[in-house]
């Protein structure tokens, strides 16, 4: 198989699936060695398809629309906040604080059901880890995609009912 062909057949093999599907499948699939497949997969993204890979596999990500929510809340609301994000079709993308001498610290989340928001708070208790916004008393920001400027809208109006949405 040709090269365009390999790497248009891998993102439609991506794209159609209904979950991640792993590179080890798609060099069984095509018959190429793993290491093809990652090369191949950076000339897709290279190219600005939106390829990402995931501790389970490759998925391909719609486009969606991102707003940035800068928050206030204690380590005890944390989890009624993901929640609401993503109860309105949100995926928490980052969590991010500045701060006044580091300057702008973020961690990737990548957070979109009530599991994961499950998961991660149980990590964060089990770990015994502190919040990143405990650099910053409460104060952070994260950035949101969903399917809609609706849907931001509606993740909006949630965290303002809860008194979460820091206005500007």
């Amino acid at each position: 198989m040709e090269k365009e062909a390999r790497l248009q057949a891998i993102y439609d093999t991506i794209s159609k699936s209904e979950g991640p599907v792993s590179g080890t499948a798609l060099s069984k699939k095509f018959n190429v060695s793993r290491q093809v497949i990652v090369q191949d997969i950076a000339l897709l993204k290279a190219r600005n398809v939106r390829i990402y890979a995931t501790h389970k596999g490759y998925v391909c990500s719609p486009e969606r629309v991102r707003r940035v929510f800068s928050c206030y809340h204690l380590n005890d609301r944390m989890e009624e906040e993901m929640n609401a994000i993503v109860d309105c079709g949100g995926c928490i993308e980052d969590v991010f604080v500045k701060h006044n001498v580091y300057g702008k610290l973020e961690a990737k989340m990548n957070i979109s059901s009530r599991k994961q928001v499950k998961e991660f708070i149980d990590s964060i208790s089990q770990n015994q880890a502190k919040p990143l916004t405990d650099l910053t008393s409460g104060y952070h920001c994260h950035t949101v995609s969903a399917q809609s400027q609706e849907d931001l809208d509606s993740i909006e109006e949630s965290l303002r009912k809860l008194h979460i949405l820091q206005e500007a």
